[in-house]
């Protein structure tokens, strides 16, 4: 029988998936977190997240349960009920094509609530750990965007563009130059970007 006190939503999960040996869904699990975590802000990649750390085989909980609850779990599919009580399996269809801003904001926001799900659980209750790796990733997320960056800012420069192409200044080196997207909507590209001096990069931001 499950509990009727816990400290953590851990402890109350890795509870439900040993004694129904894996054999559990979101929904079921939702409803056992809501019912001794009012207050929790659980949702789906949450789930997502205990389960693939159980069962991939570089996951963090991937020795805490045996073979036979993590092929369960992994053979989990989830399911939405009708009213009429038959399942459906899969997404629901959406009335209204969805814009490409609003998709972004959908999966960006998914991946974003993930993240400080995964940092959170890394954490715990070290405030100071939290914020150092709020800092890392956002760190390594820069330099990605750098990389992408560099080999268009040179090849700009080795085409003769040795000016700022808003306000004609010339640049004595490439070093403090800035590259700037003339369509804010496509990535970095040779076509797409124009080398510009700090000062007008600021004004077309």
């Amino acid at each position: 029988m499950v509990e009727t006190g816990y400290r953590t939503i851990k402890k109350l999960v890795f509870d439900i998936i040993e004694q129904t040996e894996g054999k559990v869904d979101y929904e079921a699990v939702t409803r056992a977190v809501r019912k001794h975590f009012p207050r929790s802000k659980w949702k789906e990649s949450h789930w997502g997240y205990y389960r693939s750390q159980i069962t991939s085989e570089r996951g963090r909980y991937k020795d805490t349960f045996g073979e036979r609850v993590k092929r369960n779990l992994a053979a989990g599919i989830r399911k939405r009920r009708r009213p009429g009580g038959r399942a459906k399996v899969g997404l629901k269809k959406k009335n209204k094509r969805e814009t490409k801003e609003e998709k972004v904001k959908r999966i960006g926001d998914a991946i974003l609530e993930h993240a400080r799900f995964v940092i959170g659980m890394a954490a715990g209750n070290e405030v100071g750990m939290r914020f150092k790796l709020n800092r890392w990733v956002y760190a390594r997320l820069m330099q990605d965007e750098i990389r992408e960056k560099r080999p268009v800012k040179q090849a700009l420069w080795d085409s003769g563009m040795t000016s700022c192409q808003e306000c004609g200044k010339g640049f004595k080196s490439i070093k403090g130059v800035e590259i700037h997207r003339k369509n804010a909507e496509k990535v970095y590209s040779v076509e797409n970007c124009e080398l510009v001096c700090r000062e007008c990069h600021e004004k077309t931001r």
